[in-house]
Order: structure tokens, then sequence, then C-alpha cells
């Protein structure tokens, strides 16, 4: 009895230190949990949150390379880039003028700034700035080719794309395999900003390099196009000349042929000349 009486004694004290263990981890996990549920309004509200700066931003536009000004007011430095916009987007062909801006003004300190501030635009309806966006790459044949358009982005749109931009450096250093190198190919980040994605794409390193740009694949891929058309334009106007002199050839042999006969008398009607038969 004594020796169960001691068995007892010891396991209740076991069960005591195991229910305190009990109590403890839940009280931790009573911890953990509460911090999910605060991890998770947190992410709620930031996402939230970025959905609306987004929303907010959804119809304005950043134009890049337009340099400032010299006047005396804010009020009329903002009515000198309004007409200077409003230049710019006749020049991309659309049909937006200075109506159809809600506002205009500089990004960022002028004092920090070397004279040529981004402007952001603010447009009436997203229709208009999507069209806008699709006709900037016409500005490249006009007095505008120093100007850029892009869509104003969030903080977050920026880092997405910065982070893309990496990822692509990182597949170039680690993913590219002797085959990729040998056809040219590498990995960029290309599309609209705020729709960019990474792809596999045959570069011109070489002409990249002269120029000093660093331009899409899609640019050297219609440089491309235009060499061949150009190629075989020059190969068309090559087989005209060809077919020009042939036939002056041809006429001239006529009149030297009619000549002859005419001075011997010696062809008739019965007996025409060959360049008539083959006519």
């Amino acid at each position: 009895m004594d020796e169960l009486t001691t068995k007892v004694d010891e396991n209740a004290e076991e069960l005591e230190q195991a229910q305190q263990k009990i109590e403890k981890v839940e009280k931790n996990v009573g911890h953990v949990e509460k911090k999910v549920d605060n991890m998770e309004k947190r992410m709620e509200d930031k996402m939230y949150e970025e959905m609306r700066a987004r929303e907010a931003i959804r119809r304005n536009l950043v134009i890049y390379g337009v340099e400032e000004q010299n006047k005396d007011t804010d009020k009329e430095r903002m009515e000198a880039d309004l007409a200077e916009c409003e230049r710019i987007f006749s020049a991309t062909g659309t049909r937006a003028g200075k109506r159809d801006i809600r506002f205009c003004r500089r990004i960022g300190e002028k004092e920090k700034s070397k004279g040529k501030r981004p402007i952001l635009v603010g447009m009436k309806a997203e229709a208009l700035k999507i069209e806008i966006l699709d006709a900037a790459k016409e500005l490249q044949n006009t007095r505008f080719k120093h100007v850029s358009i892009g869509p104003d982005q969030t903080r977050k749109q920026r880092q997405a794309e910065m982070d893309l931009t990496k990822e692509a450096d990182r597949k170039n250093r680690d993913e590219l395999t002797a085959e990729d190198r040998s056809k040219n190919l590498k990995w960029m980040a290309v599309g609209r900003k705020g729709e960019k994605r990474i792809v596999k794409a045959p570069v011109r390193e070489e002409r990249g390099a002269a120029s000093g740009s660093n331009r899409g694949w899609r640019t050297e891929r219609r440089e491309d196009q235009d060499d061949r058309g150009r190629h075989h334009g020059n190969r068309r106007q090559e087989r005209r000349d060809r077919e020009e002199d042939d036939l002056q050839m041809e006429t001239e042999m006529e009149d030297q042929l009619s000549k002859r006969g005419r001075e011997s008398g010696s062809e008739t009607e019965e007996n025409p000349p060959r360049t008539r038969s083959k006519h």
C-alpha cells in the first residue's frame, strides 16, 4: 500500500506538471493566433490601401524629358506645361487636348532636379490615357523623340518592376544555357510600365552597345524587319531597272532592223522582220 501510495503521488505530480505545460502551450497558441489575426488584418488593410491608391491614379500619366520653362509664377509655369502637354499629345496623333486634362504638375523638388522634372498629368478619362500610352511610340518620329510617356505607378508597382529586372539579371547569370548564348537569347523584362513580364528573346548586342541604349526586343525586331524591307525594296528596284534596260535595248534593236529593212527594200510584208514576228 505504501508503494502504491508513493506511485500515485508521483503520478499526480507528473499530471500536474503536464497540465501546467498544456496551459503554457495553450497560452502560446493563443498568442500565435492573435499575431496571425493581426497579420491578416494588416495584409488586408495594405491590400485595400493599394487598391485605393491604384484606383486614385488609374487615369494619370507621367511625361519624362520635358524642359521646365523659366516663368515668374507657378500659374505661368503650369500654363506652359499644359501647353507643352497638348503639343505632345498632338504629336502622338491622339485626340487628347488641354480640355481633357484634370491637373498638371511637376514631381519632385526643383532645387534637387536638373530642369527636367517629370510631369504628372491627370486625364479626365481612362480611355484617353490608354490611347496616349498606345500612341506614345509615335513620338520617336517627331521633335519630341527625347520625351517618353508612362502610366503613374504606386510604390509597390515600381518595386515590382525593379524586382522583375533583378530577376531577369539573375536568370541571365544562372539559367542561360550554351545553346541560348549561341542563339543570342537573353531574359528581359519587356512591356509597358505596369504590365512588364519576363521573356526569353533574341537581342542584338552589337547594335545596342553601339547606340548605348537599352532597347527592347520589339524595337530590334522592328529594325530587322525594316532592314529586310529595305533590302527587298532595293532588289525590286534593281529588277525594274533591268527590265527597263532590256525593253530599251529591244526597242533600239527594232528601230535598227526597221531602218535597215527600209534602206535595202528586202523586207516586205510576206517576209516581216524578226522583231515583228516576235511582237
